[in-house]
């Protein structure tokens, strides 16, 4: 509703087709459009009563919003659509400015209907009101760019101790020709670093952000996430006491990393359960993934803690296949796969028009849920000396995993012809990583059924052989498709382009090629001798390189202003009752005499300003010294307009 004490330059920017009626009555934004309506309209001579009910029949016009305008577009000409874009899923989805694609392609992605949507739209568009220009904050922008941390921190872990250190081991061992011969408790903390610090901080970083947007339903706390990332970050880095001489610091390193994880992964467990909960309508198939998930996360950072606890206990250097292998399974298969099969389902339909079979995919969760429990089972007994029992129940489960791993896929639709409009205006370059890296859990199935048949007819596998079908799965499946992923989600993410396409595609053949020179060198060493294994120890150098270049171009894109954190550089807080002091004195040091001669003497400690106060607001300070918050918040008002800041 226009209201005459508004600003005629408020007026006209709040309002589509104010500016011909208000130049009708010759009002203008003359002296910038400061004064008000009613000011304007006396100093005019004219009834403010007549231009008001002008005003108001020209701001309703016929709107029409067609289902193929971009939703950038959209939002730059009726800003007032934005909170309806945002209840179903846009949640700054693209920053500001908003993503560059069609609204027909927002109501697919997001499961709306299109002509109810349109319906909101056109409402909200009649209106003519924008909401309010607030100033973005720093603190805005960091819960938006939460995953960020994530992302750049998997890839740290992965270019020190996981790829970096995974690729030099390779190499030594193709230059001795053989596996082995380097220490088990250095070539584990490449795995954990692999597992936890590359590709489980990947996971949960790109999961905070996008599914929330796919389930409509916001971060329950912004604080909790952050501290997920902490306690995974610092619990995963405490894994390098492995490698140390057994000690009673090694010991408390172990074990203290070990429950860090456990919490981290918990919280992650609490804001996934409430999200997925919380979502109005009945439940999806791709949550039940999801859901199966985020448990065995839960479950494999237990088996980590009783990892740990070995390690100190038995003052050993290496984790024996009992306890690794099923806590291997139990992440691999368990957590990341689950995930990246429920992603795909919710998206790559829609992103690629695959002419997919979600019904099959739709029952698919539980039996290989059920599958990934008697694998695991079998295989820890079996290794414990159970015998010819849990031989049988892990090649049951195995073959039961890979079945359903084969049914997944095939009903994806993502190795078949694509039956409807794949997703425009988007460079499709990321398509070839996600059927190549689907072609690879084929053929990691594939290999999986066939070790499994074997352990039921009674015959053991060569671990050349099972170390080929766990790269296929790690590097040409799970790699293969976050790589891919990344480079499509992590531009819409920031709205911004992806930084380099041709770093992209050097990325793809980097990694193909060095993933299959690995499998399959590495298997034929299995049957023609170390000689063959010695060629397999090139890959580890062309996939450490591939991931150099992803990283590169995903950091780059990561780093890519945006016009929100533009905004946010000039951002200062308000004088207000929430606003923290810490952060009120960041921005206008000159009220800290303000602060000091109403009893806040301890704030005149600089390393008090940047700590405690910037957790207290400025109505909490005032309850504790008994002032009255609005005469303080007069005072400070008065200060910052007297001194000029």
């Amino acid at each position: 509703m226009i209201d005459p004490k508004m600003t005629v330059a408020e007026i006209l920017r709040r309002y589509r087709g104010s500016q011909p009626v208000l130049a009708r009555f010759g009002l203008d934004a003359c002296c910038g459009g400061a004064h008000p309506l009613e000011f304007a309209c006396s100093a005019r001579k004219v009834r403010v009563e007549e231009v008001l009910a002008a005003l108001r029949e020209a701001e309703s016009p016929e709107i029409t919003i067609d289902p193929g305008v971009c939703v950038r577009d959209l939002i730059a000409a009726y800003p007032s659509t934005v909170p309806v874009l945002a209840r179903h899923g846009l949640m700054g989805c693209g920053g500001a400015l908003g993503p560059v694609e069609p609204l027909h392609w927002f109501a697919r992605v997001h499961h709306v209907d299109l002509d109810q949507l349109l319906e909101e739209l056109r409402e909200a568009a009649r209106s003519s009101e924008a909401p309010p220009e607030e100033p973005v904050s720093p603190a805005e922008i960091a819960r938006e760019n939460l995953y960020r941390r994530f992302l750049k921190a998997a890839l740290l872990f992965t270019f020190t101790g996981g790829a970096a250190l995974g690729a030099w081991a390779l190499v030594v061992m193709a230059l001795r020709g053989r596996l082995g011969g380097i220490g088990r408790g250095f070539l584990q903390v490449h795995g954990h670093y692999q597992l936890f610090g590359w590709v489980g901080l990947f996971v949960v970083g790109v999961a905070y952000h996008i599914l929330p947007r796919l389930s409509g339903v916001p971060l329950p706390s912004y604080r909790a996430a952050a501290a997920s990332f902490a306690l995974l970050v610092g619990g995963t880095a405490l894994r390098f006491a492995q490698a140390l001489d057994p000690s009673s610091l090694r010991s408390a390193l172990l074990v203290v990393g070990a429950l860090l994880e456990v919490a981290g992964c918990g919280i992650f467990g609490w804001i996934v359960g409430r999200i997925l909960l919380s979502g109005p309508g009945p439940k999806k198939a791709y949550q039940a993934y999801l859901a199966a998930g985020t448990a065995w996360l839960l479950v494999s950072a237990l088996l980590n803690l009783v990892h740990a606890w070995y390690l100190s206990a038995r003052a050993a250097f290496e984790v024996p296949p009992g306890l690794n292998l099923p806590y291997l399974t139990t992440f691999l298969l368990g957590f990341v796969t689950c995930w990246i099969l429920g992603v795909s389902l919710r998206t790559l339909p829609v992103f690629m028009g695959l002419a997919g079979r979600p019904r099959v995919a739709a029952l698919l969760p539980v039996p290989l849920t059920a599958a990934i429990v008697i694998m695991t089972a079998g295989e820890a007994t079996y290794l414990a000396g159970a015998g010819n029992a849990a031989r049988l129940a892990f090649g049951l489960g195995g073959a039961g995993v890979a079945v359903c791993l084969l049914l997944f896929t095939w009903s994806l639709g993502i190795l078949g012809r694509t039956a409807g409009a794949p997703e425009p205006g988007i460079d499709r370059g990321y398509e070839k990583f996600l059927r190549l890296g689907y072609s690879w859990l084929a053929i990691s199935a594939a290999m999986l059924l066939t070790f499994s048949l074997l352990a039921v007819a009674g015959r053991d596998m060569d671990h050349a052989f099972v170390g080929a079908y766990r790269h296929a799965l790690t590097v040409g499946f799970i790699t293969t498709v976050m790589v891919g992923m990344a480079s499509r989600i992590v531009p819409v993410f920031r709205g911004v382009p992806l930084y380099s396409p041709r770093l992209r595609d050097w990325t793809f053949w980097l990694l193909a090629v060095g993933n299959v020179v690995r499998v399959v060198f590495q298997s034929l060493s299995a049957v023609g001798g170390p000689a063959w294994f010695r060629v397999a120890g090139v890959s580890g150098v062309l996939e450490l390189a591939a991931l150099l270049l992803f990283g590169v171009n995903l950091w780059k894109t990561l780093d890519t202003e945006t016009a929100d954190e533009v905004a946010a550089a000039g951002w200062r807080p308000p004088i207000a009752s929430e606003t923290k002091v810490g952060d009120l004195l960041a921005a206008y040091p000159v009220l800290l005499p303000i602060f000091v001669s109403n009893g806040f003497a301890a704030l005149t400690n600089p390393v008090l300003r940047r700590t405690v106060a910037r957790s207290v607001s400025i109505a909490q300070a005032c309850r504790m010294h008994g002032l009255d918050l609005e005469g303080f918040l007069g005072q400070l008002s008065e200060a910052k307009a007297r001194l000029g800041a």
